[in-house]
C-alpha cells in the first residue's frame, strides 16, 4: 500500500514535485519520478522532498451518471488487460463478507454483493478484447463525484531489476533482509539494523538495494541467470526522509540534475563511508521476502494480487477502496523520456497504495517491471480525468448530468 509511491533502473522525480528549489517546472525535464511505492500497506505520507502530493479535497457529497460514447477513448481501448486485473480483484471480493459496503462512506459503490456477482459471470467471459469490452459494458455503469470536476494527478511506478550476488563482495556489498522474526529489531532505525538480526536474501550494489526499497519491491538477478523477486515483507515504522533532498540543501546536488546516476555518481565521489551516512539519514527501512516469478505475473500489491501492467492503480483507500474500476483520461509516455506524453484513456483497477498517494483523484500507475518501465514511468505525471465504474445493480441517487 503506501502495495506513498521508484542498472539503469532510474528512478525520482516526484520529490521535485513542487519544490520551490527547483528551477523549472517537472513537465519540462527528462528526470524520472522518485516516489516510494511499497507494496503492502501505506508507507508514504508525502513525496521523498517531502513536498506532500495528494489531493486534499473532502469526498465529493454528489453523484451522476456518465456514458460510455461520452469518452472519446473508450472504443479503440484494449479491454483484455483490465479484465484480467478484474479478475484478480474478484479473489479478494469473494473472501470479504457479501452485505458490507466496500467503502463506509460510499454507498453508491455498492456492496461486495454486488460486486461478486458481476464476478461470478466471468465464467462465461472468453478472453478476447471483444468479450472484455461487452463485459464491462453490460455489467458496469460510469458515476463520477461532480464536486470537484474528477480531476486529478497520475504518476507513475514500476518494478526495478537489480543484480545481486549470494555472497558479499566490494560490488555487492548491501544486505537485502528478511524481516526479523523479533519485532525489537523490526522497529530499529536504518542505521542501528544489522545483518545478523535478520536472514540475508542477498547482497546487492548500495543504491540499488536503497532504490528497490524506495519502489517496495523489485526483481533480482543472480550471476546464474536466476530470477527471483524480493517482495515487500514489512517496514521499520519510521518515516521517510529524501536523501535527494538532502544532498539538494547541502548543496551538492542541483535540483535539475538529480537522477539515479547523478546521486550514483555523487557517491562513488564521496566513497563508502560518506554513502553510508547519507543512506542513514532516512531512517525507514523495507524489508523482503524471497519469491518465485510465477507465470511472469507481476508483483503483488496492497490488495494480495498481482499487479498489471499499466491497469493496476495505486490510490487512497481512505477515499478509493481496492478493486474499484476507474476510466482515467491522461497522458501517457510512448517510451522512454517522453515526459509531453499521449492523451489515453484506461480502464484502471484499484490494487494497491502507497503513502503518498493522498486524496480522493491521486494515483499511481503501474508500468511494469525493468529498465524501460522505469524509464517511462519516471516521466509519469499529468492530469487525469476520473470516472468510476459500479455494478448496474447498484443502487444511488443522481443527480443531473449538467451538474458536472
Amino acid at each position: 500500500m503506501k502495495l506513498y509511491a521508484l542498472s539503469v533502473i532510474i528512478i525520482t522525480l516526484l520529490f521535485l514535485t513542487a519544490s520551490c528549489q527547483s528551477t523549472r517546472s517537472l513537465n519540462n525535464t527528462n528526470l524520472p519520478v522518485l516516489t516510494e511505492q511499497a507494496h503492502k500497506g501505506p508507507s508514504k505520507d508525502v513525496s521523498p522532498l517531502g513536498v506532500p502530493t495528494g489531493d486534499t479535497n473532502k469526498d465529493a457529497t454528489y453523484v451522476s451518471e456518465w456514458g460510455f460514447s461520452e469518452s472519446p477513448y473508450w472504443a479503440t481501448y484494449n479491454f483484455l488487460p483490465s479484465l484480467i486485473a478484474f479478475k484478480e480483484s474478484c479473489k479478494q471480493f469473494s473472501v470479504k463478507n457479501e452485505n458490507t459496503f466496500i467503502h463506509p462512506r460510499k454507498k453508491e459503490l455498492g456492496t461486495y454483493s454486488d460486486w461478486i456477482r458481476t464476478c461470478q459471470k466471468l465464467k462465461k467471459i472468453k478472453k478476447s478484447n471483444e468479450e472484455a469490452k461487452s463485459f464491462f459494458e453490460t455489467e458496469f455503469k460510469f458515476i463520477q463525484h461532480t464536486q470537484f470536476k474528477n480531476n486529478g494527478t497520475l504518476t507513475g511506478y514500476y518494478e526495478p531489476i537489480i543484480d545481486v550476488r549470494k555472497i558479499k563482495n566490494n560490488i555487492y556489498s548491501e544486505p537485502i533482509l528478511k524481516l526479523p522474526i523479533n519485532e525489537e529489531y523490526q522497529k530499529l532505525t536504518r542505521s542501528k539494523i544489522k545483518q545478523i538480526n535478520s536472514d540475508i536474501i542477498a547482497f546487492g550494489k548500495p543504491i540499488d538495494v536503497f532504490f528497490m526499497q524506495i519502489q517496495g519491491s523489485g526483481k533480482i538477478k543472480f550471476a546464474n541467470g536466476e530470477m527471483k523477486r524480493a517482495a515487500y515483507s514489512g517496514n521499520n515504522d519510521k518515516p521517510y526522509v529524501s536523501i535527494v533532498q538532502i544532498l539538494i540543501n547541502e548543496g551538492e546536488l542541483l535540483a535539475t540534475d538529480a537522477s539515479k546516476q547523478s546521486i550514483e555518481l555523487w557517491m562513488r565521489r564521496a566513497g563508502r563511508e560518506q554513502t553510508k551516512k547519507l543512506i542513514n539519514k532516512n531512517p525507514r527501512y523495507i524489508f523482503f521476502k524471497e519469491e518465485g516469478i510465477e507465470n511472469q505475473k507481476g508483483p503483488i500489491g496492497a490488495m494480495h494480487v498481482a499487479l498489471t501492467d499499466m491497469v493496476s492503480l495505486a490510490a487512497d483507500p481512505n477515499h478509493n477502496p481496492y478493486g474499484l474500476l476507474v476510466w482515467l483520461e491522461t497522458k501517457v509516455p510512448k517510451k522512454p523520456g517522453d515526459y509531453i506524453g499521449q492523451k489515453v484513456g484506461l480502464l484502471a483497477s484499484i490494487q494497491d497504495t502507497g503513502s503518498a498517494i493522498k486524496g480522493p483523484f491521486r494515483g499511481d500507475l503501474y508500468f511494469g517491471s525493468g529498465v524501460v518501465a522505469g524509464l517511462r514511468a519516471g516521466v509519469m505525471k499529468h492530469k487525469a480525468e476520473w470516472r468510476l465504474l459500479v455494478p448496474k445493480n447498484t443502487y444511488f441517487s443522481a443527480e443531473p448530468k449538467g451538474d458536472r
